[in-house]
């Protein structure tokens, strides 16, 4: 008996310190007024069926000064939404690779001036995209006169593209047939042919001279397979998620866990919330045939993109997170040094885009890039609630974070539903911000 209560206490005391500390809101210096209209909000979306389901979270000075779900995980079985709920974190997992990456470059291994044929010989004398023949249905192209340097994979100012995401020559981008995201159970596919299949294709402009959505997370992912010799899961597994004590979060969901995973909705042309099937994905975003919305059976999978793929929940991305502000450091664990965390943390480029995602995220043609982020201009923060040089991503199906270090603070708002047409998250965060007191 004294055995298995030791035991249990030991279940309990792991599972209790694998979330942040929580704390008051009010002694975090929030206001009461202003937490109460961020339940209001979160609330009213969910009674009113705009969304079916989200969780919010506040975490300031080191801790969880709010937390709550509202709504249903599940609309068909009326599961409700709950805080320990996993979620598909698409390009939120991003920012995971980027850390990742980054420490291969604290390592030595490549600086930011490498050019990436040097480690990827696929991507060494790449073509730029200047037309479309409509009647060959063929690219138009001139070679590159750049390189494609380690810097511009990091930050989106590669001309790598998303094949759907292209609109001059659309056609033939999505005929390459390209597995970007989510490659279902037992495709066969591996990460290197992927990645080799993609740089046949030409890049969307000169390196360095624009910023466009793309591929290049999941080109880095196979850069580290390529440095490091580990598969890339593994490597995220044994080198950012083991250390951070990120328990819940996986490459390829254990079946113990598929029970918590929440259901992705889409708005159907009725206008009623309906499950955002494979072929919804095909249809809205050029998904390949290799492509499932069930990609997460695949346990413990040694095929994963580094763009997409990670499945986790509020507690982990709050460790993550955390880290970050710590510059690189939590709980003994370092992942990476203060001087990297700043560069995370600076527009290292800005660029004029038409990329219609950074046109939709931002609103903004001139785009202060990131380490895969955007970073608050002073310009546009004047007009915010949130302070200039903070940054930002979201993933497709709703989660999104915001990192404020001038407030220690980061925020983060969790649900399953795309395309988000009603600007939710973004009122959230103005909710969230606007309840700082001092």
């Amino acid at each position: 008996m004294k055995k298995l209560f030791l035991l249990l206490f030991c279940a309990i005391n792991v599972f209790a310190q694998s979330g942040l500390p929580t704390g008051d809101p009010i002694q975090a210096c929030l206001s009461k007024e202003g937490i109460q209209r961020v339940d209001a909000f979160l609330a009213s979306q969910t009674d009113k069926k705009i969304i079916p389901g989200s969780i919010g979270m506040i975490v300031r000075h080191g801790k969880v000064v709010y937390k709550k779900a509202f709504g249903k995980a599940n609309l068909e079985t009326g599961e409700a939404m709950r805080t320990d709920h996993l979620f598909r974190m698409a390009s939120m997992s991003k920012i995971i690779t980027a850390v990742a990456g980054l420490k291969l470059y604290e390592r030595g291994l490549f600086t930011m001036d490498t050019p990436l044929g040097d480690i990827l010989p696929e991507f060494a004398n790449m073509q730029v995209l200047i037309g479309y023949d409509t009647i060959k249905h063929e690219f138009i192209t001139r070679p590159a006169k750049n390189k494609i340097l380690m810097k511009h994979v990091f930050t989106h100012t590669s001309g790598i593209a998303y094949p759907p995401f292209a609109s001059l020559g659309h056609e033939a981008y999505v005929k390459a047939n390209i597995t970007f995201a989510f490659p279902k159970v037992k495709s066969g596919l591996k990460l290197a042919e992927i990645i080799q299949s993609a740089a046949k294709l030409p890049l969307t402009h000169e390196p360095g001279e624009s910023w466009t959505y793309g591929m290049n997370l999941e080109v880095l992912g196979r850069v580290i397979e390529k440095l490091d010799g580990r598969s890339f899961p593994d490597f995220l597994r044994q080198e950012i998620f083991a250390p951070l004590k990120m328990n819940r979060t996986y490459l390829g969901v254990p079946t113990e866990e598929w029970k918590n995973v929440t259901q992705v909705y889409t708005r159907k042309s009725n206008g009623q919330l309906g499950i955002y099937t494979d072929q919804v994905g095909r249809d809205l975003m050029g998904f390949s045939t290799e492509t499932s919305m069930d990609f997460w059976k695949d346990t413990n999978t040694q095929l994963a993109m580094g763009g997409t793929d990670v499945m986790s929940n509020v507690d982990d991305y709050a460790r993550f997170f955390q880290m970050l502000l710590n510059y690189g450091e939590l709980d003994g664990a370092r992942i990476l040094s203060k001087k990297t965390v700043e560069m995370i943390e600076k527009p290292l480029f800005d660029v004029a885009t038409k990329d219609g995602v950074a046109m939709g995220v931002t609103g903004r043609s001139q785009f202060k890039a990131g380490v895969t982020v955007y970073v608050y201009p002073e310009e546009q923060a004047k007009f915010e609630t949130i302070s200039a040089g903070s940054y930002f991503w979201l993933g497709y199906f709703g989660t999104q974070f915001w990192i404020d270090r001038k407030e220690d603070m980061f925020s983060m708002v969790f649900m399953q539903l795309a395309p988000e047409l009603t600007g939710h998250n973004g009122k959230y965060r103005h909710l969230v911000w606007g309840s700082i007191a001092k």
